[in-house]
């Protein structure tokens, strides 16, 4: 599904389903801070406010705690959200016209993999 890391292909190496109609945006971004950043801040202003410890104790605790469990979900993430756009047909109301022909220039722009 994914060429890089966070880059998905254009197709399916397996059934060759056009990834074209995905389109998360910033979708794994917002559920990776919900699901992580917001509960873990509340946890580390608790024990702040709780235990007072010094500083570097959040830089060796929390903030590794932060980035890494923000940024390891963002795939998983993004690969719920492009398989549940392709469940449920997902589409912005009234954007039909405008996805055909965003997708039309893009292939025209982008040589065949039979072509190079």
């Amino acid at each position: 599904m994914f060429r890089k890391w966070l880059k998905l292909t254009d197709q399916c190496p397996v059934c060759a389903l056009d990834y074209s109609f995905a389109a998360p945006d910033d979708g794994p971004a917002f559920f990776s801070l919900c699901i992580v950043a917001f509960p873990l801040t509340f946890v580390a202003v608790w024990i702040q406010a709780a235990l007072d410890p010094p500083f570097w104790v959040h830089l060796v605790t929390s903030l590794p705690l932060l980035v890494f469990g923000c940024i390891f979900p963002l795939q998983p993430i993004k690969g719920w959200l492009v398989a549940s756009q392709f469940a449920n047909d997902a589409q912005e109301a009234g954007t039909e016209k405008l996805w055909a022909q965003l997708n039309a220039s893009a292939k025209k722009l982008r040589p065949e993999v039979g072509d190079e």
